[in-house]
C-alpha cells in the first residue's frame, strides 16, 4: 500500500494524453485557418465562414485545455516525487522502529542486569550511556522519518493547491462567451440548490438527533420515576411508618439525581490541553493493535484517576486517508457530591448520560475539543473505544451526535444496548454475566431481545475468573478481564468486522497523543 495517496503513474499518462489533446486542438485549428476564402464559389465562403467561427471557438478554448494539462503535468511530477520521498522515508522508518525496538531492549536488559547485581561491574555499567544513547539516537530516527512523510505529504497538498490555481486560472482568463456566462450562473444556480439541499439535510439530520436526544431522555426519567414509585409502594407494604420513609427516600434520591445531573451539564467547558504523560519514551505503551485496543481503556483510567481526565488519540494512515481511534476512560470518582477532586468522568456525568442524553455533560463537551485539537475532521473515520462508562460515552456520540464519522465503536461493561446508534457504524460490546453494569439500560425492557443488524456483535460470556462481584481489582466488571475477553473472541470480531483493521497500522505510520482536562 502507498505510503501516500494519489497513483503518479497514472497521472502522468493521462497528464501526457492531455498535453497531446492540446497540441491536436492546436493543429486542427492551424488546418481550418489554411483553407482560403474563394470569391467565386458561395458553398466555398459558407464553409470558410463556419471554419472562422470554429476555429476562433477552438483558439478560445486551447488555452484552457493547455492550462489544465501543464498544470496537471506538473502536479505529477510532484506527486512522484512526493511519493518517492515519503517510500523512501517509510523504508528508514521501519528500519528505524527496528533499531529502536532493538536498542529499547538493549538499553532494558542492561538496567535489569544493573539492578541485579549486587556490586555492578564498571564495565556492565559503563555500558548504561551508550545503550541509553542508542536508544535516545533511534528514536530521533524515527522522528525524523515520521517528519520526512509528513514533509512529503505537505509538499504533495502544496502541488495540488498550485495545479487548482493554475487550472481555474486558465478557465477564468477566457471564460467570456455568452454560453459560458449562461453555463456559469446555472452552475451557481446549482451549487446554491445543492447548498441549500445540504443544509436542509443537515438540519433535518439534527432535528432527528435531538428528537431522539428527548426521547430518550424521556424513557430514562420515567423510568427512574418508575423506580422512584416502586420505593414508595414497598415502603406502603410496611404500614404508614413504611409509606413515610420509602416517600423520603424516593424524594432524597430525587433530589440527589437532579442535583448530581445539573451540577454536571450546567458547568463551563473545561479548558482541554495536550499532554505527554511518558516522562520516557521506554515507559510508552505498544501501539494499540485490533487485538490489544481494549488494553488502552486501563490506560487512561489508570493516567487520570480521580483528579484528571485523559483521553487517548491514536491516528494512523489507512488505506485512503487518516484514521483515527478515541480511547475514553470509566468512572473514577464516585463520591464527586461529597467533594469534587477534578475528573469530570465522575458519578455526576454518568448519571448525565443515563438518564438525559438531550444535555451535553462536560465529559461529552471536552472529548469532543479534545477531537478538535487532535485535527479530526467531519470526514476522518472514527473508532470509539471505552469501558464502563467510557462504553457509554462512546456509544452515545455515535448514537446522538453527527459532527463526525463514527465508524466503530469497541466497547466493554457498558449499557449501550438501547443506543440507537446507526446501523453504518461497526458495534462490538462484550459483556461479562454477573456484571450488573452491562444491564443498567434493562430498566427500558429486556435487552436479549432487542434487534440488532449485522453491523452490531454482542460478546456474552462468563468473565476469565467468575466472581458475581462487583469490585475495581476482582469480579465481572473489570477492564483488564474485559480486554483478555475481547482477545479471546478476537476471530469472531474481525470476521463480522473486517473494516476495523482500517484503524490499525502495525509497521505503518502511528501517531499517538493524549489529551487532560479536570473541572
Amino acid at each position: 500500500m502507498s505510503v501516500l495517496p494519489g497513483h503518479p503513474a497514472e497521472l502522468t499518462s493521462r497528464a501526457a494524453s492531455l498535453v497531446a489533446s492540446a497540441e491536436v486542438i492546436l493543429g486542427v485549428i492551424h488546418e481550418l485557418r489554411g483553407i482560403v476564402e474563394d470569391d467565386e464559389g458561395k458553398a466555398v465562403k459558407a464553409l470558410y465562414a463556419q471554419n472562422e467561427q470554429i476555429s476562433s471557438d477552438l483558439e478560445r478554448i486551447h488555452p484552457r485545455y493547455k492550462g489544465t494539462a501543464e498544470a496537471i503535468t506538473e502536479y505529477a511530477v510532484a506527486l512522484t516525487a512526493a511519493h518517492e520521498d515519503a517510500h523512501r522515508a517509510q523504508d528508514d522508518l521501519d528500519e528505524a522502529l527496528v533499531a529502536q525496538g532493538r536498542a529499547d531492549r538493549t538499553l532494558e536488559d542492561l538496567n535489569d542486569r544493573v539492578k541485579a547485581a549486587d556490586e555492578p561491574s564498571p564495565s556492565l555499567t559503563d555500558q548504561v550511556p551508550g545503550a541509553r544513547r542508542a536508544a535516545n539516537d533511534a528514536g530521533a530516527a524515527v522522528g525524523s522519518a515520521r517528519a520526512r512523510i509528513d514533509a512529503a505529504r505537505e509538499a504533495m497538498n502544496r502541488a495540488a493547491e498550485t495545479a487548482i490555481r493554475r487550472i481555474d486560472a486558465a478557465i477564468d482568463s477566457t471564460n467570456e462567451g455568452f454560453w459560458d456566462k449562461v453555463g456559469d450562473f446555472f452552475s451557481d444556480i446549482g451549487d446554491f440548490l445543492a447548498g441549500i439541499a445540504d443544509w436542509i439535510g443537515d438540519f433535518l439530520q439534527d432535528v432527528v438527533n435531538l428528537l431522539q436526544k428527548i426521547a430518550d431522555t424521556i424513557v430514562a426519567i420515567l423510568g427512574a420515576l418508575l423506580v422512584l414509585l416502586l420505593i414508595v409502594a414497598i415502603g406502603a407494604l410496611f404500614g404508614t411508618i413504611g409509606l413515610i420513609i420509602g416517600a423520603v427516600i424516593a424524594v432524597a434520591l430525587a433530589a440527589f439525581l437532579i442535583w448530581s445531573v445539573l451540577s454536571d451539564v450546567l458547568k463551563d467547558t473545561p479548558k482541554v490541553s495536550e499532554t505527554d504523560p511518558y516522562a520516557h519514551p521506554e515507559d510508552r505503551p505498544k501501539d494499540p493493535t485490533l487485538a490489544t485496543v481494549l488494553d488502552g481503556t486501563g490506560e487512561v483510567d489508570e493516567l487520570g484517576k480521580e483528579t484528571d481526565t485523559v483521553v487517548k488519540i491514536t491516528k494512523v494512515l489507512g488505506p485512503d486517508g487518516w484514521y483515527y481511534t478515541v480511547t475514553l476512560p470509566s468512572t473514577q470518582e464516585w463520591l464527586s457530591r461529597f467533594g469534587d477532586q477534578g475528573a469530570v468522568n465522575d458519578l455526576d456525568s454518568n448519571l448525565a448520560l443515563m438518564l438525559t442524553p438531550a444535555l451535553q455533560t462536560q465529559y461529552e463537551r471536552a472529548v469532543l475539543e479534545a477531537m478538535d485539537q487532535a485535527g479530526i475532521s467531519p470526514d476522518d473515520p472514527v473508532m470509539l473505544v471505552g469501558f464502563s462508562q467510557g462504553g457509554i460515552m462512546a456509544g452515545h456520540l455515535a448514537a446522538y451526535n453527527s459532527d463526525f464519522n463514527w465508524q466503530a465503536v469497541v466497547v466493554s461493561g457498558a449499557p449501550i444496548d438501547h443506543m440507537p446508534i446507526p446501523d453504518s457504524v461497526d458495534v462490538v460490546s462484550v459483556q461479562h454475566n454477573g456484571d450488573p453494569v452491562p444491564r443498567l439500560d434493562a430498566i427500558a425492557g429486556d435487552f436479549d431481545s432487542i434487534p440488532h443488524g449485522s453491523n452490531w456483535t454482542t460478546i456474552r460470556v462468563d468473565p476469565p475468573e467468575p466472581n458475581p462481584v462487583l469490585g475495581v481489582d476482582a469480579g465481572a466488571h473489570n477492564a483488564d478481564d474485559y480486554s483478555t475477553t475481547y482477545e479471546q473472541h478476537l476471530a469472531e470480531v474481525q470476521a463480522a468486522h473486517p473494516d476495523l483493521a482500517n484503524f490499525f497500522a502495525e509497521n505503518g505510520y502511528v501517531d499517538t497523543s493524549y489529551y487532560h482536562w479536570s473541572e
